[in-house]
């Protein structure tokens, strides 16, 4: 589970930088991110803004490291600029890139490994921004087959109030670590893709 820790934009209309506590399927702490991006780039970038996150264990010693470069916003009639991150583990080599795709309805990306193959697609529902409900991304491999999700669950008040988010990620228990890094970096690139402009509207 991937949840999203910061509780005060809302609160004081300021952009802050994101914080999030990841934890196994006991709930349990396993480790921490953090994004590093300076004010005036929060401010005036907003979600398309470029950042980097480190995400930590326990001990605060730095696993892996997602790196965003600054697109401009794709849309329906302009699918120029789409969002890629890359993902390095541990920080400064890259093992990957998730990129996104441009389809006029659903959400859809694509993670490559460090040699430029496709590992996985995934694509999320038509009405992805609908309140009030859980949303799903579908993780399928370059057969087609599907192997995991990512869920955005609803939070309700908390939600609403807090500006707080949470995410559920599924794969097989015997996936490749570095696949499961990879996978993990896509989470980051869909919230502030889809769910970070919903909190600071």
């Amino acid at each position: 589970m991937l949840e999203n820790l910061d509780t005060g934009k809302l609160m004081v209309g300021w952009e802050r930088n994101n914080k999030y506590r990841l934890c196994n399927n006991q709930e349990q702490q396993f480790m921490y991110a953090k994004e590093d991006t300076d004010c005036c780039t929060r401010q005036f970038c907003g979600p398309a803004r470029p950042f980097v996150m480190d995400i930590m264990d326990n001990n605060m010693q730095p696993l892996i490291r997602v790196d965003r470069p600054f697109r401009c916003q794709a849309s329906f009639m302009w699918c120029c600029y789409l969002q890629e991150m890359d993902i390095q583990s541990p920080p400064g080599v890259s093992i990957g890139t998730v990129k996104q795709l441009w389809t006029p309805w659903k959400p859809r990306f694509e993670v490559l490994d460090s040699q430029g193959q496709q590992n996985f697609i995934i694509e999320g529902e038509c009405c992805f921004c609908l309140p009030c409900r859980d949303i799903i991304f579908k993780v399928t491999d370059p057969k087609e087959q599907e192997i995991g999700e990512i869920i955005k669950h609803w939070g309700g008040c908390r939600e609403i109030l807090g500006a707080v988010n949470d995410f559920k990620v599924t794969f097989p228990a015997q996936l490749d670590v570095f696949k499961k890094a990879l996978l993990l970096g896509a989470v980051f690139l869909i919230d502030f893709n889809y769910f970070e402009r919903n909190r600071n509207q």
